[in-house]
């Protein structure tokens, strides 16, 4: 179950890596951020998702964030679905950071675990 501290960081996280994008988009970041959390190879918190080493660039400065309820929207779609990555979906990145790229959505390219 996320908590509301939960869902209050990762819409921080959605508005600053992806304010610009499709509601598909912000959608598809909150959902990688849940697919870490589940991967068992990542950490199993939001915090400790968002705040890995090396991880988000924007994670230093979510204080800045304002999400508005399309971020919060995009977060509780992500935990309840309907779902617009599958669940090996674990990256995002204007760029694929792997061979294995699930999809595109606006800027970001989305990819599997390796």
């Amino acid at each position: 179950e996320l908590t509301q501290e939960d869902k209050d960081l990762i819409a921080r996280l959605v508005c600053a890596e992806g304010e610009s994008e499709p509601f598909e988009g912000q959608q598809g970041i909150a959902e990688v951020i849940l697919n870490r959390m589940a991967a068992g190879n990542f950490p199993g918190s939001a915090k400790g998702v968002i705040y890995a080493e090396g991880q988000f660039l924007a994670a230093n400065n979510l204080y800045l964030a304002e999400p508005t309820h399309i971020q919060y929207e995009a977060v509780e779609r992500a935990y309840r679905g309907p779902y617009v990555l599958e669940k090996d979906v674990v990256f995002f990145s204007q760029y694929a950071v792997n061979d294995n790229v699930y999809d595109t959505i606006g800027k970001h390219v989305f990819c599997r675990q390796w």
